[in-house]
């Protein structure tokens, strides 16, 4: 399968389409990222012999899919990890899951905490007095024989966090076997896709609205029918 897919460039940030179960950043496997994907690609393109800079603003997991934003320059990264911060860029996710949620559409809210051993997390009450806020909106948004779509609005940004708080109420994502699905995915993905991104760009301020394809290696996403008007 391609790793990934160019959906927006200009000469501040790059937005790519992450396509294969691999890191966004280099870590400690030693696996090629795509950070290090795109790097590559943009020093043949530019015929350099040092690789250009390119940083991601964030981060998505390794065996989701969808959208990543990166910043080309020392400056529009330093732009795009404030408007992170100041919850000025939207993202919306969409989740294949193994049941239907109890309730068409709720908000979340939980404790997490993260056992980095076994890169696992555990979402406990809101109450709890460990863990980490993580609050996240969903909304039931299709479905096909056997499962369902879940389109989702993360108002914090945890490790795993749709991942770990869809299973809490019994809807683990399809392919996650980590947190409860009933088998892997042949493609090594989740369905747990980035399909929404939108910002203004770090320079001109000019809006920038993408949607991010799914990927072709798992077919059980044309089974998803984008609601009329989005």
């Amino acid at each position: 399968m391609e790793p990934y897919a160019i959906l927006y460039e200009d000469e501040d940030i790059l937005i790519a389409n992450k396509l294969a179960p691999i890191p966004v950043q280099p870590e400690k496997t030693g696996d090629k990222s795509l950070q290090d994907l795109l790097r590559e690609e943009l020093a043949l393109r530019e015929g350099a012999r040092a690789q250009p800079f390119l940083e991601a603003a964030h981060r998505i997991d390794r065996r989701a899919s969808g959208a990543v934003l990166f910043a080309k320059t020392h400056i529009a990264l330093s732009t795009l990890e404030a408007a992170f911060r100041d919850k000025r860029v939207s993202k919306g996710y969409l989740a294949c899951v193994e049941r239907e949620p109890a309730r068409a559409k709720a908000r979340l809210e939980h404790k997490l905490a993260w056992d980095k051993r076994r890169n696992v997390v555990r979402a406990l009450g809101a109450d709890s007095k460990s863990g980490k806020a993580a609050v996240l909106e969903y909304e039931v948004a299709g479905r096909s024989e056997r499962f369902f779509f879940v389109a989702v609005n993360l108002i914090t940004g945890r490790h795993h966090q749709v991942r770990a708080q869809l299973a809490a109420i019994g809807c683990p994502i399809r392919g996650d076997l980590k947190y409860g699905a009933k088998r892997s995915s042949p493609s090594g993905l989740i369905m747990l896709h980035a399909r929404r991104l939108s910002l203004a760009q770090p320079r001109t301020e000019a809006r920038i609205e993408i949607l991010a394809p799914f990927p072709g290696a798992e077919p059980l996403w044309a089974a998803y029918s984008e609601p009329e008007g989005t």
